[in-house]
């Protein structure tokens, strides 16, 4: 009888453990994403091409970007088996935050993340931004739509740093053009979870 209760706590304790993970993976997904969007946008960051040229800055209370979100979290030691050059990259203006890189990718965690699927529609985008199902939405020839997609979150113990692969997409109605894909560290500052800009 003892050994059966001892046997509950354990599966109990794991699986409350698995629940508070992806609780925290699912906020830095949130995070991140807000923090990438902001920062990187070609709509809200127009680039100058020209030295005379004039940039007038969107006002954002008049957009509306929708953005979609794949339910899929890819193993990120799969991601990084594919695509090794991701990894590579001690580009980072602090050398502790290579530390702190290296530290994650070497780590047991990084290896036994499995793939699941998240609750993409808790995530909370800040404005201008909405989140839609591509099924749900019909884009006219000049619309321009956002693609972002995550892999598993890599935290370290404390739960203070990770590791996370993004990749962002701008979509039209044609198809989507290419963008950005590569691992980020990201940390957590005041509750908040944001990414290491590199050199």
């Amino acid at each position: 009888m003892r050994k059966i209760f001892v046997l509950l706590m354990f599966t109990i304790l794991l699986t409350s453990c698995k629940d508070d993970y992806e609780q925290e993976e699912l906020k830095a997904i949130e995070d991140v994403a807000n923090d990438y969007l902001k920062t990187n946008d070609l709509l809200l960051n127009p680039t100058k091409f020209f030295d005379d040229q004039v940039i007038v800055k969107p006002n954002i209370d008049t957009l509306d970007i929708k953005v979609y979100f794949s339910d899929a979290l890819l193993p990120i030691s799969q991601v990084k088996e594919d695509n090794e050059w991701m990894f590579t990259d001690n580009n980072f203006k602090n050398a502790s935050d290579s530390i702190t890189f290296f530290s994650i990718l070497n780590s047991q965690n990084f290896k036994d993340l499995k793939f699941r699927e998240f609750a993409k529609s808790k995530l909370k985008l800040e404005r201008p931004y909405t989140q839609f199902k591509s099924s749900q939405t019909k884009f006219t020839a000049d619309e321009e739509y956002r693609v972002l997609n995550f892999s598993r979150v890599c935290f370290d113990d404390k739960r203070e740093n990770g590791i996370v692969v993004i990749e962002y997409l701008v979509g039209y109605e044609s198809g989507t053009s290419s963008g950005y894909h590569n691992s980020l560290l990201i940390k957590k500052k005041n509750g908040k979870w944001t990414y290491v800009r590199r050199k």
